[in-house]
């Protein structure tokens, strides 16, 4: 029997919100295959046609770094279909499935080529806090439901401009059908509010925020999936008094380099700190006795930034430490909306870093000590596991206090963030 020359590809899994749909078309062009791919929110399903259809097959059956696939099947082409009907390869919009064996993808780290372009002189996205790409950015904080498009996202609400559609529209771009792109044209905007929440009409609010912090202040920044409570080490009691956490060791954000030299950090710690969930991973300290106003420990809870705000502070902050902690009381979620985050933190924050994207969903930090995750949440979740459980669907609530839920149906158990 010869090699195959077309078929209809249906491949099952995390296939959305982590490039797959460029990358399908990518791999189309490279192996001269005409049809189309189209995201069905469980599923990409793929129509072939091409001499080097078996070489295509293969390629793709690889996904992308970020996705997860549980199956790759091809069948026949239906007799409608024609090689004809398609004068090259596309993608087209989304639709739905009746499967339910895919899932809802997790915030991703800024990554390295996105820290690039921020800090590019002249470029698009020079100082833009919330640059992202195919490969990085929020996903299931911003989700309000699938098939992962710019639509049903909270990023509806930003109106691509010119330069970013030119991008999003182009095969050869990173941000080819990247549905979180955005500049400082038409993207999500900051602000700099005082304790009151009154606007201070700041022409940079990352560098007066730097400027801020460094001069002992405590300042609410707003990021991928709620607020943190920032401040510099001196300032720590301070906070931890006005939270009424005395005792409690708190984590930091600090470049890699000011990690190192505070902590032991083996490859597998460095492996998880520069993953792509950038969670909050225990360290020891090289001298227990350092830092004890962040943690009496010897252990301190390390984390790199892992956005673009995060690096255009570090850039302009004269402290290598930045304590961050989640901004909830005892027993309450973490807070997601500014005008609650100043209602609530009246009295313990001085400033508010503060941005106009919707979170949707609120998503702590993850922790992960000696390569086990203590607390499952950005960037780890929602966690999906392969398991044979049966076929009733089952609930999973656990614990009464720092719980996550679990939900089984048709071989796959979901787990939601902490």
């Amino acid at each position: 029997m010869g090699s195959r020359v077309s078929g209809r590809i249906v491949i099952k899994g995390i296939v959305q919100g982590v490039g797959f749909r460029p990358f399908v078309y990518s791999q189309a062009k490279l192996y001269g295959i005409r049809g189309s791919v189209k995201n069905l929110g469980s599923e990409v399903s793929i129509i072939a046609f091409g001499s080097r259809f078996e070489e295509f097959l293969k390629a793709v059956s690889v996904g992308t770094v970020l996705s997860k696939i549980d199956s790759v099947e091809v069948f026949d082409m239906d007799d409608s279909v024609k090689e004809s009907d398609f004068g090259g390869f596309v993608i087209e919009k989304s639709g739905r499935s009746d499967s339910l064996t895919g899932f809802i993808p997790a915030d991703v780290a800024i990554c390295d080529e996105c820290v690039k372009d921020i800090f590019e002189k002249g470029g698009r996205y020079e100082g833009y806090w919330a640059t992202s790409c195919v490969n990085c950015g929020p996903r299931y904080s911003i989700i309000r439901e699938v098939p992962y498009d710019r639509e049903r996202t909270t990023m509806d609400e930003f109106p691509m401009c010119e330069g970013c559609r030119r991008e999003y529209e182009s095969p050869q771009s990173r941000r080819h059908h990247a549905q979180t792109i955005a500049c400082n044209v038409c993207g999500p905007k900051l602000f700099l509010l005082d304790s009151d929440g009154n606007d201070l009409k700041s022409a940079s609010p990352t560098d007066d925020a730097a400027r801020l912090l460094d001069e002992g202040h405590i300042v609410a920044i707003k990021g991928i999936g709620g607020y943190h409570i920032a401040c510099i080490e001196s300032s720590a009691v301070k906070l931890k008094t006005a939270l009424g956490r005395t005792e409690q060791a708190l984590a930091i954000m600090a470049t890699e380099d000011t990690v190192a030299d505070i902590a032991v950090v083996g490859a597998g710690e460095h492996a998880i700190l520069n993953g792509p969930e950038h969670p909050i991973v225990v360290l020891y300290k090289k001298d227990r006795n350092s830092h004890r106003e962040i943690s009496n420990l010897d252990t301190i809870g390390c984390m790199l930034p892992y956005t673009g705000l995060h690096h255009l502070l570090f850039s302009k902050l004269k402290n290598r430490i930045l304590i961050m902690t989640s901004a909830n009381a005892p027993g309450n979620p973490m807070i997601t909306d500014t005008e609650k985050a100043v209602a609530k933190l009246k009295g313990c924050v001085d400033y508010y870093l503060a941005h106009d994207r919707t979170i949707l969903n609120r998503c702590d930090d993850s922790v992960v000590r000696e390569g086990y995750i203590i607390r499952l949440s950005r960037g780890y979740a929602p966690k999906r596991v392969s398991i044979n459980l049966g076929k009733d669907c089952i609930l999973g609530t656990g614990p009464e206090l720092y719980t996550t839920v679990s939900v089984y149906k048709n071989g796959f158990c979901c787990t939601s963030p902490h």
